[in-house]
């Protein structure tokens, strides 16, 4: 057989669509229904000094506040533990992590692929990866191969437990940190572009300005909308801060923009209506 179904002969878990809270305003940019879904891929890219790997701890530590019982893991083939201290001393809250660090030694024969194959075995909810590319690029030198063959190796991986294929039948959603080109544009693959689920950009109003203001808008988003902005602060300590008021001020302006936009095609119709009519009246008149 050629693997066609019915998707009303499927069954599924309840619970597979009841999403993951943060408790903060960005709930409602990750899904329409809010919350971060289940089984799903995420991708964040930004310009540099955006701040992604700060706000992707910030959501999975906010995501285990809430419910303590998640399994979440952070994989860090970026960065050390003396690095991630750093952040831990203005977020407090990150010190609860499970953090996987990926310590490639190229002097002596290491195999970090067979550590992050048996570490997502166990079965987790969340897996957050900083940085997709980096991890590749390990993969690649530690097991001798391409990039394509390292990325293909990876997505398969990611497939395998968004579908629950681990130890718990967890289905995992990923959110997997990548870097971008000195434009800003997408590192990756046609395959890699079309398997993630929504992409996430982290932005600067004035791209030339590190200090403009910051923030998040979606460019695919196969669960919500494209095009929002959340606007955040990172000069805080304890918790990223996102501006709620201008977000709702936002979202009202775009709702009085399509209204106006639906008046206006109304408008158009009745004309034609009332044109087609009238000529039709004139010429049997």
């Amino acid at each position: 057989m050629y693997g066609i179904v019915r998707m009303r002969d499927l069954d599924f878990d309840k619970s597979l669509f009841q999403n993951y809270l943060t408790g903060t305003v960005l709930d409602e940019l990750l899904c329409s229904y809010r919350g971060l879904p289940k089984g799903v891929n995420y991708m964040i890219i930004g310009d540099p000094g955006v701040g992604k790997t700060t706000i992707i701890l910030d959501m999975i530590a906010d995501i285990g506040m809430r419910n303590p019982k998640l399994k979440i893991l952070f994989i860090s083939a970026e960065m050390n533990q003396i690095d991630l201290a750093v952040y831990v001393q203005r977020f407090p809250k990150f010190g609860d992590i499970n953090i996987l660090f990926i310590d490639s030694n190229f002097e002596e024969e290491t195999h970090n692929w067979e550590t992050v194959r048996d570490a997502l075995d166990e079965g987790w909810d969340i897996v957050a990866i900083d940085s997709f590319y980096e991890l590749q690029g390990i993969i690649k030198e530690e097991e001798n191969t391409t990039m394509k063959k390292a990325e293909s190796m990876l997505l398969s991986l990611i497939k395998k437990h968004n579908l629950g294929s681990n130890k718990l039948k967890k289905n995992t959603t990923f959110l997997t940190i990548q870097q971008v080109t000195k434009t800003g544009t997408f590192i990756g693959s046609n395959r890699l572009k079309h398997m993630i689920t929504a992409m996430m950009e982290l932005r600067l109003d004035n791209p030339k300005n590190i200090y403009s203001d910051r923030y998040i808008v979606f460019t695919k988003h196969r669960r919500g909308d494209v095009g929002k902005k959340l606007y955040y602060n990172l000069s805080t300590t304890g918790d990223v801060e996102y501006d709620r008021k201008r977000y709702q001020q936002d979202m009202a302006l775009r709702k009085l923009q399509s209204d106006a936009v639906g008046q206006i095609h109304d408008f158009a119709d009745k004309f034609d209506n009332f044109s087609t009519t009238s000529m039709r009246n004139n010429k049997y008149g």
